[in-house]
């Protein structure tokens, strides 16, 4: 029995196992997978034939330790990946500065140069699109007659025209619209039905927002105010 105890510090003495509290507490407990096989096969080879077991239950614990290292291992991967996504989002975010998005929703604002662009998503074909574009007041200065259209994203574009009826009754356009916000709607006919369809209009990003841990990005708009990155549509 005495040659076994030997044998068996003897091995420990050569992985490592049997240095003193000085030496064990500069060094960083580590055990490999390659060490862990060399200590169980000793164990095998110099446990008491009368009592097999007797030293089970150290292995067990040697497999506790490596099980541990091995889940701090992975929380370290996992902070490294969060730093990573964190970075991701800022550097998204910073792009994003100055964009034109397309997003749901039915004011836009028509400066005094430019015009309106924005779009409707068709959830069947049509054989009638109409876009109307209302004033604060809620007149109507232009209809866009889009005709037959197909089922999916249909963009519009208004210049800012206004138009009036002449004296034959017929739309024309009639000088410009003043600057500022108009709503815009939209209905097709569909199945020989009109029904009304949500729109959705061009807005600049202004600034970004991020939520906590860097995520749930929020556009501030120029005119639509705080919208979700998850509800753009496009990117321009």
């Amino acid at each position: 029995m005495e040659n076994i105890n030997k044998s068996n510090a003897a091995s420990f003495e050569s992985l490592g196992l049997t240095k003193t509290k000085k030496q064990q507490a500069k060094e960083k407990p580590h055990l490999g997978q390659e060490e862990f096989m060399k200590l169980m096969m000793t164990q095998m080879k110099n446990q008491d034939p009368f009592k097999p077991m007797a030293d089970g239950e150290f292995l067990s614990q040697m497999a506790q330790f490596s099980a541990v290292s091995g889940l701090k291992d992975i929380k370290e991967s996992f902070a490294s990946l969060s730093d990573s996504l964190k970075s991701s989002y800022a550097l998204q975010a910073s792009s994003m500065v100055g964009r034109k998005v397309l997003i749901p929703g039915d004011i836009a604002k028509l400066s005094s140069k430019g015009g309106i662009s924005g779009a409707v998503e068709l959830p069947m074909s049509s054989s009638n699109l109409k876009i109307h574009i209302l004033n604060a007041k809620g007149e109507e200065v232009k209809t866009l007659d889009m005709g037959s259209r197909p089922k999916g994203l249909v963009h519009f574009k208004w210049d800012g025209a206004k138009q009036s009826l002449n004296k034959e009754g017929k739309l024309e356009n009639n000088g410009r619209a003043v600057a500022g916000n108009y709503t815009i709607k939209a209905e097709i006919v569909a199945d020989g039905k009109q029904q009304a369809v949500k729109t959705m209009v061009v807005d600049s990003v202004e600034s970004v927002s991020l939520g906590a841990n860097a995520q749930k990005m929020t556009l501030n708009l120029a005119n639509g105010g705080a919208k979700a990155m998850s509800s753009v549509r496009q990117i321009f």
